[in-house]
């Protein structure tokens, strides 16, 4: 009895271990994260000026590592290379230059390490408040890590041979308008690198190249954790919404979707600070500082960019002329006019050497491929017309704006079942605040909460996934405004007068009126009062006996609309 208890514990463990390989998905391990404070009494300094650090001991296996430093670090500090041991292989990698933290902070990007347990730096000045941080994406981290990681991922295998069903994450996505093979966030474990926030759209005018910074030495299997590593330490490490590039392509040609949102929609990435709500950028994933991509990347980089750029009606070939949006990283002041090829280097747009001097050299090529296959991604414009109207383009807050339209085809007749997005302008681009689907005779309507003042469209996706947008709306709402006073005070005293405001804004005016001999109210005082956390109060002190009329209001800003608080009628009293 105790050997048969023995087996069933043993066999339960093995079912527990094994449980979340038990599916056709594609098998993808848990990804951590951890950080390791570095001391820096022990680097040494070369009679070049270089510091370099002893070997470093890492807490766990680790797939990618980024730096980290104090803001007041010396700039030639973001000079760093790094080299790691491959825990497997037992030997030292080459020395690989971190490029500089792209959003412009104090630190290095991230490199692809994949399975390292060492590593060793050198920076281009004396390293103070340094920290690595790192992601393992590979289920490796640990010992026991890789004992789950082996029974899961033979657990996977076994599965997938007996349904006799492929892993999804060998079986890429196709767009419904010819895109290219493009392997789906799911099948990369995106569902481990969840967006902070919702995809916000912009235009696709012009499409910028990058490099991620890792070893070259990779094997086709290793490509998605890298994808879901550098998700994890952008979104994480970053602060980022999300992974910061559109599209990732590996040097066997395989193309990821990245930034979630959809690959037909012009969703706004990281990608070139300053133009991200005009582009879409495609990283290729390894160092090629000196190499160059190989031909698989090359070819499916130029697909790619002669599908994407037009599938939104942009030309593949020729210059485009883009107001600068500004930056720290971002080699042209805000509002300067600046030209680009429509397939650019983010180093032509930022202080950077992405995507290497390798890659950059290859631009022209790409090019000229995708202006070769551009001509088979030639959409016809798009067939149909969808429209908006809003019920009351005045709201008082909290009441939702009622919108509705209709979508037609090309003919003029309605279109049934079609996708609609309500999108808000927001900063460059657009931001998806509803969607519905429209009726049998093309109609659809929503209701949108907002607590401030919008510009909004509708946005239909047309069968063959063509989209269409409709003249914008602009919607104002008016702040909720509430006041409350005593109904009778004494001439001379002081009194509170207190209230809400939602949503919050920075300030009201408290205005006080008189009744006149005419008869009549005639203002005699308009007090500013600031509102902290939606409530404000102010002390009030009515000089003449007679009755007043008291209000808050509010002027209005960019995010909100006039408002004005209910009239409180109260009697000022003689001193007795």
């Amino acid at each position: 009895m105790r050997r048969l208890a023995v087996l069933l514990v043993a066999a339960g463990l093995l079912v527990w271990l094994a449980a979340p390989a038990l599916s056709s998905r594609p098998f993808v391990p848990r990804a951590v994260e951890f950080e390791q404070t570095l001391d820096t009494s022990r680097w040494k300094r070369s009679p070049g000026g270089t510091w370099r650090s002893p070997v470093v001991r890492a807490p766990k296996r680790f797939d990618l590592v980024g730096l980290r430093w104090r803001r007041g670090a010396p700039a030639q500090a973001r000079r760093a290379q790094i080299r790691v041991h491959d825990a497997n292989a037992g030997r030292w990698g080459g020395w690989t230059l971190m490029a500089r933290d792209h959003a412009g902070g104090a630190g290095a990007e991230p490199v692809w390490a994949g399975g390292a347990d060492a590593y060793q730096l050198r920076l281009g000045g004396r390293p103070r408040g340094l920290q690595a941080r790192f992601v393992n994406a590979t289920g490796t981290a640990t010992a026991a890590d890789r004992l789950s990681t082996a029974l899961r991922r033979g657990a996977h295998s076994a599965l997938v041979s007996i349904a006799g069903t492929p892993a999804r994450a060998q079986t890429p996505m196709t767009g419904s308008r010819g895109a290219p093979a493009i392997v789906p966030r799911e099948a990369w474990g995106g569902d481990q690198c969840r967006p902070r926030a919702a995809p916000a759209y912009g235009a696709v005018q012009l499409g910028y190249v990058h490099h991620t910074v890792n070893a070259n030495a990779y094997a086709p299997q290793d490509s998605a954790a890298i994808v879901l590593s550098i998700c994890r330490y952008h979104r994480n490490e970053n602060g980022w919404r999300d992974i910061g590039y559109n599209f990732l392509v590996d040097r066997y040609g395989q193309i990821f979707e990245g930034r979630a949102g959809g690959i037909e929609q012009p969703v706004i990435g990281a990608q070139a600070q300053g133009y991200n709500g005009v582009s879409t950028g495609v990283a290729n994933i390894g160092t090629f500082s000196q190499e160059r991509q190989t031909e698989a990347g090359v070819a499916a980089t130029a697909e790619l960019l002669a599908w994407k750029l037009s599938l939104h009606g942009t030309p593949v070939a020729g210059r485009l002329t883009v107001t600068s949006a500004g930056g720290p990283a971002n080699r042209y002041p805000a509002g300067r006019a600046v030209s680009f090829e429509r397939i650019a280097g983010h180093r032509d747009a930022d202080s950077t050497t992405c995507p290497g001097d390798g890659l950059h050299a290859q631009l022209p090529q790409i090019r000229a491929r995708a202006a070769e296959l551009a001509p088979q991604f030639a959409f016809a414009a798009p067939t149909g017309v969808v429209s908006l109207a809003a019920a009351d383009p005045t709201l008082d807050f909290p009441q939702a704006a009622q919108l509705s339209g209709r979508v037609t085809a090309g003919s003029g007749g309605p279109l049934a079942g079609a996708p609609i997005s309500v999108q808000a302008a927001a900063g460059s681009g657009f931001v998806t605040l509803a969607r519905a689907t429209t009726n049998a005779d093309g109609t659809w309507s929503v209701p949108v909460p907002t607590q401030y003042s919008r510009s909004l469209r509708a946005v239909a996706t047309l069968p063959g996934g063509a989209l269409v947008s409709s003249p914008r709306v602009q919607v104002q709402v008016a702040p909720s405004l509430r006041l409350r006073a005593p109904q009778r005070v004494t001439a001379q005293r002081r009194f509170t007068v207190s209230g809400s405001m939602r949503p919050r804004r920075a300030k009201v005016v408290l205005e006080i009126a008189r009744t006149g001999a005419d008869g009549q109210m005639h203002t005699v005082a308009r007090i500013p009062v600031k509102v902290r956390r939606g409530r404000f109060s102010a002390a009030v002190r009515l000089r003449r006996p007679a009755l007043h009329r008291i209000r808050v209001a509010y002027a209005g800003d960019g995010r909100n609309g006039r408002a004005r608080s209910g009239d409180i009628y109260l009697r000022a009293a003689r001193r007795r």
